[in-house]
């Protein structure tokens, strides 16, 4: 017996249908005439993701029909492998959902002639090209998810407290790494007004906060977004003394024993070297100062990057050419291995959570988690970005259907819970 499954595809504007049939080969079945799909673009990574092209195989029954991605389904050990054409397997499912699809998308090829140096360089250069592009994109899409993390961040980074400053008369310091858009440091602003408000000394409590990141366009944004929230604030604001840096998380540019507290509010994700920024983390705080940092949980929970990581490994290309090396990105997300990097560092008091009550409320259909990714992420954008045109059309499609299946047709939010880690270097 045939399945046709019908969906819509709204970036591509395209009613389609998805059919299993009894060979278990899986065809994406379009509506679109040829008239409509004449205007083939001339540059295929600039155009991959505005147009649709059929794919090279042509179904015969069934004449509406103008693309199919033939698959092999095996419904027994729910693993679905794609073949190109009559060649061999390109790769597959198995056991514990896709530990080789995510290893090769999310920890680039390994294969680099060019030394360690290279590697390093070309990793951060994408981060940096893909982030300064992709600024407000991130905090439109991940904007409203993220901040979801930040009062456990700070409240786990010991900030604010009034016992930071130990009396000396110093400010309470707190360092944001890759602050990003801002987000930790408008709440920390938001801390430490309640803090100076509600306090009973006699002696008021002064901060200093400071926000690091390689990217010019996240800091401008960052420093509007604070200076805006500090007018509002006139009064306690002269108690918050705020700055911000351009640099690298791996080399932070402050002395030892500088700050009570340090987050990274998923920052992690995108440093090659995550120990090494760890180890900045315990050189620059104080004795007693805590580093609390956040990661995504795996794709078996996050559904966002679950679906979009199936479909490109289901109906595209995972194996993109020129990614460059960098660490898994789910790493961190697991709580044993952060807690053990943060032990051998020497940090003790470690502690994990997970937020498992995170939800992705902005993003509401298969067409907008698609650009999101797309336009405010850095290496799925590059894997996205790799896609040939007939490739992103298949990825788009299936990536459609699973949303519509995980969500209850958009019904309910993705859920994409993350994890919070943190330690304290010993007094």
């Amino acid at each position: 017996m045939e399945v046709l499954i019908p969906t819509y595809n709204k970036i591509l504007d395209t009613k389609f249908w998805i059919l299993i049939d009894p060979n278990l080969s899986v065809a994406v079945v379009s509506t679109k005439n040829a008239e409509q799909q004449k205007q083939r673009p001339t540059s295929t990574k600039q155009h991959a993701h505005s147009y649709y092209q059929p794919l090279p195989r042509p179904a015969t029954n069934y004449p509406t029909m103008v693309s199919v991605v033939p698959a092999f389904v095996n419904f027994a050990s729910l693993a679905v492998t794609r073949q190109r054409g009559l060649s061999s397997i390109r790769y597959g499912y198995g056991s514990g959902y896709g530990r080789a699809l995510c290893t090769r998308m999310t920890a680039s090829n390994s294969q680099n002639d060019d030394g360690n140096e290279t590697m390093q360089d070309r990793f951060n250069d994408m981060e940096h090209r893909n982030w300064e592009q992709g600024y407000e994109a991130y905090d439109q899409g991940f904007g409203p998810l993220t901040r979801q993390t930040i009062p456990t961040l700070l409240r786990n980074a010991g900030f604010p407290s009034a016992s930071s400053s130990s009396g000396e008369g110093r400010p309470i310091r707190i360092l944001d790494v890759a602050t990003g858009p801002g987000f930790v440091l408008s709440a920390a602003v938001d801390a430490a007004v309640m803090s100076s408000t509600q306090s009973e000394s006699a002696h008021q409590e002064s901060f200093h906060l400071m926000g690091i990141d390689i990217t010019q366009n996240f800091l401008k944004l960052a420093e509007q977004r604070i200076n805006a929230q500090l007018q509002e604030q006139t009064q306690q604001s002269k108690q918050i003394k705020v700055d911000f840096v351009e640099g690298s998380a791996e080399s932070l540019p402050f002395p030892e024993n500088t700050f009570d507290s340090i987050v990274c509010n998923f920052g992690i994700l995108h440093f090659f070297n995550p120990d090494t920024f760890l180890r900045e983390s315990y050189r620059v705080l104080r004795p007693g100062g805590k580093v609390s940092f956040s990661a995504w949980a795996p794709p078996t929970k996050t559904e966002g990057f679950r679906i979009a990581l199936e479909s490109i490994g289901e109906a595209g290309n995972p194996n993109v050419e020129g990614l460059p090396e960098g660490p898994n990105f789910f790493d961190y997300g697991d709580s044993e291995q952060a807690v053990s990097v943060l032990r051998e560092i020497g940090f003790e008091e470690m502690s994990s959570v997970e937020l498992n009550e995170m939800k992705w409320e902005n993003v509401n259909d298969a067409g907008m988690l698609y650009n999101v990714l797309l336009n405010g992420t850095s290496r799925t954008r590059e894997v996205l970005l790799g896609q040939n045109p007939e490739e992103t059309y298949a990825v788009q499609s299936l990536l459609a259907v699973k949303y519509n299946a995980v969500t209850d047709g958009g019904k309910r939010p993705l859920a994409m819970p993350a994890l919070v880690t943190s330690g304290q270097k010993p007094l």
